[in-house]
């Protein structure tokens, strides 16, 4: 007799989705109608398309808002969500800094837009640009002379250079005899390090423009950089290092301003501040102060950051506020300030915050939220509120950095010193292997896949938990749109550990659910006991497995050829050397790899480079807390990708090994 659990019929899980979906709609709420996506409107062949939620640019901004979206399954629907930027290729930009400094290259932090946001994460992607806006009919006009209609409009196209706006700085950019370059630009990133490298005396000037532009540290960070490595080559004595900034200190925050300026005097860093770079001639450059005065100064090697400021279809639109030019709308919401179907996060709106990549992952979801509560028609509970919050990892030299947080009003908002009691504004080393290991990591495995939070780690969720209020009574928040208009929707399946407690375990479809001779018993615990009788006569189907092994085994013992069994495995190799034999010059080596870079020099690699066990490399060179948390955070993220599947079966031996 053969006993197995099976799932539910399709009709209780029919029931049961219909419940999800009461209980996550309500009697107040209805689902926004949606637009049709087919593939024939899709095409483009007449000219125009439609997309329930239309996103502006693909970037950092463009490509979390859209996974966390897609994960929600508020818009489960083929290409409900669609991507337009006229980019082939998606850089991982804060890396730059690690490309001037020697310690990226510029083509490992680059990735294929399509592989991004493809088709098979049921995102359409349109490679063209954006012409012009008409909120009051909600749609766009691209370049290629498409009109795209939305039901949602996404604004996040980032920011656009200006080198142009200083004299001279476009032709020094592009001539390599010049000395000058930037870490902002995908093309001279990498020049900057062989500047660097073939500096070896004269005036080094590094400069930093008005706001608004990207990352307000990084214009420093390569200069701790550049500093360090002429101290380690023994020419810093021969190199003025000026620091150039159009600001009035150091950086924006009070507490880590007067660390960095300590440091500023420490290392005999000229400041010159209040100083904007206004034009480049040969080897000569002029800054306009803030009192209007002029001041020339020579450089055998300049670093330059470019103006910066909103893009044009931006700034002439019916979106853009009237005074900086991005998208006009609310800091705590992000929601537009006219238009309620309008949002825009990260560098192309007014969010009075530092533009950089770790405040986009504090926004992307509260916008995610928000919009949900707006397509759904939610009108109580409170909507996803963002206070500001964005990071900047200055890098202050090879090996350590200043962790900065902070939030609107210049507030710290520390993440590590509210865990673990570090104090952020002294320069660590542990922080530098977030930088440069972690953070680049975590961008193109989470972060773009809209799985990545920020302070908050990493979730599977997408928002659908922060949208729904507090149920009076128990309810599902796994959401499943199975309406007329949705037939040919997926099930979304919520993963975020609240989802996961409110929804009921799916189980595969058991194979005995089908067969008609089978008794079916049901249990009071919603579950079918599936009972099929063993066969009267003849061997079990498993026995009939075992019928050509057994007629081997029968011939050969006939021939009389011996056993037939497989030769006995190998005996294990031993070490050559144990680990009471390891000198303590080997030990110490075993250390100094460990610390040096922990994500490489893993105790297995270090085991059998030394001949000793994995054990002895973790007791004699323990990792710190930070990597060691990185390390579960790489495994949480690998089980996350497991599927729904996988998932599942994990969950099932779980509970069988809590009834052993």
């Amino acid at each position: 007799m053969i006993i197995s659990s099976a799932t539910t019929t399709t009709a209780r899980r029919s029931l049961a989705s219909a419940s999800r979906l009461g209980a996550l709609a309500g009697p107040s709420r209805s689902l926004a109608t949606p637009v049709s996506s087919s593939s024939s409107a899709l095409a483009g062949g007449s000219g125009s398309s439609q997309h329930r939620v239309l996103i502006v640019g693909g970037g950092a901004a463009g490509q979390a808002v859209s996974h966390q979206l897609a994960r929600t399954g508020a818009f489960p629907e083929h290409e409900d969500i669609a991507i337009i930027d006229p980019k082939s290729t998606h850089d991982y930009q804060p890396g730059w800094t690690l490309v001037g400094a020697g310690l990226k290259t510029k083509e490992e932090l680059r990735r294929n837009m399509g592989d991004l946001a493809g088709n098979g994460d049921g995102l359409k992607l349109y490679q063209d640009s954006v012409e012009s806006f008409d909120p009051e009919n909600n749609s766009i006009k691209t370049r290629d002379g498409r009109t795209i209609s939305y039901e949602h409009l996404v604004v996040v196209p980032g920011l656009a250079h200006f080198p142009e706006r200083i004299s001279g700085l476009p032709e020094a950019l592009a001539d390599p005899a010049s000395k000058v370059g930037s870490i902002y630009d995908y093309d001279s990133c990498d020049r900057v390090w062989e500047y660097i490298q073939d500096h070896k005396s004269g005036p080094a000037i590094f400069t930093q423009p008005p706001q608004p532009h990207k990352c307000a540290g990084a214009p420093q960070k390569i200069m701790w950089l550049a500093w360090n490595h002429w101290k380690d080559q023994g020419v810093r004595d021969s190199i003025p290092i000026s620091f150039a900034t159009a600001l009035p200190a150091m950086f924006s925050v009070p507490k880590y301003s007067a660390v960095l300026d300590d440091l500023r005097k420490e290392r005999d860093v000229e400041g010159l501040f209040g100083h904007n770079l206004t034009s480049i001639e040969g080897s000569t450059a002029t800054f306009t102060t803030t009192s209007g005065e002029k001041v020339t100064r020579p450089f055998n090697f300049l670093h330059a950051t470019p103006p910066q400021g909103p893009r044009a279809f931006v700034k002439d639109s019916p979106l853009a506020d009237a005074t900086s030019g991005f998208v006009s709308v609310d800091q705590s919401t992000t929601q537009h300030t006219k238009y309620p179907n309008v949002w825009s996060i990260g560098d192309s709106s007014s969010l009075p915050t530092s533009k950089t990549a770790a405040a986009i992952t504090a926004q992307a979801p509260v916008l995610v939220a928000n919009l949900i509560r707006s397509a759904l028609n939610i009108k109580d509970g409170e909507a996803a509120s963002y206070d500001g919050y964005t990071s900047c990892p200055l890098l202050t030299e090879y090996g350590k950095v200043l962790l900065a947080e902070f939030k609107y009003g210049a507030q710290v908002k520390e993440t590590f010193g509210q865990l673990f009691g570090f104090d952020q504004g002294k320069p660590s080393r542990a922080f530098y292997h977030l930088k440069k290991d972690f953070f680049p990591w975590v961008y193109y495995n989470s972060m773009v896949k809209g799985t990545w939070a920020g302070p908050k780690g990493f979730s599977m969720g997408g928002g659908l938990g922060a949208v729904a209020p507090k149920p009076t009574a128990r309810s599902f928040s796994s959401s499943a749109f199975s309406s007329s208009s949705h037939s040919g929707s997926r099930r979304a399946f919520s993963t975020t550990p609240r989802q996961q407690r409110d929804t009921p375990v799916r189980r595969a479809r058991d194979p005995l659910d089908k067969d008609p001779t089978a008794m079916r018993y049901p249990l009071p615990s919603g579950e079918t006991l599936i009972v099929r009788r063993a066969p009267a006569t003849g061997s079990s189907p498993g026995g009939n497995l075992l019928q050509p092994a057994l007629h081997e085994v029968a011939s050969a013992s006939a021939q009389g050829s011996g056993s037939v069994l497989p030769p006995p495995l190998s005996p294990r190799s031993s070490h050559p050397l144990r680990k009471s034999q390891l000198s303590p010059q080997q030990i110490s080596q075993i250390q100094s790899l460990r610390s040096s870079s922990p994500l490489s020099n893993t105790p297995r690699k270090l085991a059998r480079q030394f001949g000793c066990s994995e054990l002895f490399v973790r007791i004699v060179a323990p990792v710190d807390r930070v990597t060691k948390q990185f390390r579960e955070n790489q495994e949480q993220v690998r089980r996350q990708g497991e599927g729904v599947e996988r998932a599942v079966v994990r969950a099932e031996r779980r509970a069988r090994r809590e009834l052993w």
